[in-house]
């Protein structure tokens, strides 16, 4: 197959085709550096049509494709395998990134129809140029491409009042594993006629098909916005006030994040920003409210919301508005730089889970109490969306220990603990990251056997040869 990319780059012309060392092994580590692997080639098709006569020509020489499009997944879904047989098979990494021919808005149908290689910033700030809001936001948005986003069916922090990027989809079209053009575009709210192939691909993490454009719900942007910060005893407290605050103002509640003490601490650590705090210990909230109404009256309205809150509720012990946009994207930043300043002191043990709201104190409680039960020390960074339900429930190792050796030694019984936690309160083991191809193992062994047998046939229905993505997901 050292030919492949020869035989590619000769019967598509204009097709990218890279095969630098140097370009391969960049393209082939994920974003948490966790997976190195290597392909043939990186291929980058600029059109659908190009797309199609790559997809055809994988499957006439069965050589497996490993779709990416930001590389910003974080459980090596977007780099090839690296262990087991998928790793033995020939790939190409398909990169999505320059399929860019599709970008329209219908303003009154309030549908956006983009191609997979837009970017999530690039399609916010179109909808924006419009008067519209598209409410996926995440923070890889000015890298991760919507065409990644589908395939992971991506969260966010807006889960709460739009849904994920599967709420947010009302058609796209995919290439098959025969290079065929599949699925529609049509933007239709109603559409009863046969299966939703749609769904199928949603979150499929590029092991049935390759997206190519995607037809999106938007909606009238907002005209005001207030952030407000709270701290609060501890995650039981947060539960309670998002409780009280959603039955005054659930239609303006867009987001509600959570984080500990100690999520916060590694924040200040690195960088200059500083929480509002009630105590040193105090745990924090972050709540976003939007309106199409002024935002004088906004502001009343969860000031007065919040400090009745504060007043019932003694656990809730400070609230701070945000007072103009430079101190609401300080808010913000708070917040989404807790993944960076973790990475600064070090490997961690990763956990993206989610379950009922009214569950969530229950099984914060339980997986540190039976962390502390096994003996082993850690600094829990937790945080997340909470309104949603989704914890990232990050452990690292605890201040002047080396964080490598503690992965080493504690890695497995951390996920084990965790696990056992998340599913025994009803929960699952990936909200929002996936499964790639580091938890296909897990799913398996905790996915029911008639489920898990369904998860295969549709695979092999679809793939028949097993070349969209190998060795995640489903084995």
């Amino acid at each position: 197959m050292s030919n492949f990319p020869e035989l590619l780059a000769r019967h598509i012309p204009g097709l990218k085709v890279y095969t630098e060392a140097d370009h391969i092994a960049q393209r082939c580590t994920d974003w948490r550096k966790r997976y190195t692997t290597t392909a043939l080639a990186v291929v980058e098709p600029d059109t659908s049509a190009q797309l199609q006569k790559v997809v055809a020509l994988c499957a006439q020489n069965k050589v497996a494709m490993c779709t990416q499009g930001g590389n910003t997944g974080l459980v090596g879904g977007a780099v090839p395998a690296a262990d087991g047989e998928a790793s033995k098979r020939p790939h190409i990494v398909l990169g999505t990134r320059r399929l860019r021919e599709v970008l329209s808005v219908d303003e009154t149908n309030l549908t956006l129809t983009a191609s997979a290689g837009y970017t999530l910033h690039e399609i916010q700030e179109f909808a924006a140029a419009h008067g519209l809001l598209f409410p996926l936001s995440l923070a890889s948005e000015g890298t991760c491409t919507l065409g990644g986003n589908l395939a992971s069916n991506a969260g966010g922090v807006a889960v709460l009042r739009y849904g994920n990027a599967r709420e947010l989809c009302l058609g796209l079209e995919f290439v098959n594993a025969r290079g065929e053009m599949c699925g529609d575009l049509r933007g239709l709210r109603k559409n009863n006629t046969g299966y939703d192939l749609r769904h199928l691909m949603i979150g499929s993490e590029g092991t049935l098909g390759v997206v190519t454009t995607a037809c999106m719900k938007v909606f009238p942007a907002p005209k005001s916005r207030c952030v407000a910060w709270m701290n609060v005893d501890n995650i039981e407290s947060a539960v309670q006030a998002l409780q009280a605050i959603q039955k005054q103002m659930y239609t303006e509640l867009t987001s509600y994040e959570w984080m500990n003490a100690q999520a916060i601490a590694v924040v200040e650590e690195h960088f200059p920003a500083r929480a509002p705090k009630a105590a040193p210990d105090c745990d924090h909230v972050l709540a976003e409210f939007t309106s199409p109404g002024p935002e004088a009256a906004l502001r009343d309205r969860v000031q007065h919301s919040l400090v009745t809150v504060m007043n019932e509720q003694s656990t809730v012990r400070n609230v701070v508005l945000a007072q103009n946009g430079k101190e609401m994207e300080r808010f913000w930043a708070l917040r989404e730089n807790i993944s960076e300043a973790q990475a600064k002191n070090g490997l961690n043990v990763k956990h993206d889970v989610a379950c009922a709201v009214s569950a969530l104190p229950k099984f914060h409680d339980l997986a540190l109490n039976s962390i502390e039960e096994q003996g082993i020390e850690v600094r829990p960074i937790l945080f997340g969306h909470l309104g949603d339900g989704n914890l990232h429930f990050n452990l690292s190792a605890p201040a002047g220990q080396d964080a490598a050796a503690f992965l080493n030694a504690h890695q497995t019984a951390l996920n084990d603990i965790v696990h056992h936690a998340i599913l025994s309160c009803g929960g699952t083991v990936s909200a929002e990251h996936g499964i790639g191809q580091l938890k296909a193992d897990l799913l398996k062994s905790i996915t029911p056997a008639p489920s898990y047998n369904m998860f295969k046939a549709i695979k092999a229905a679809m793939d028949p040869d097993n070349l969209f993505n190998p060795g995640k997901v489903v084995l």
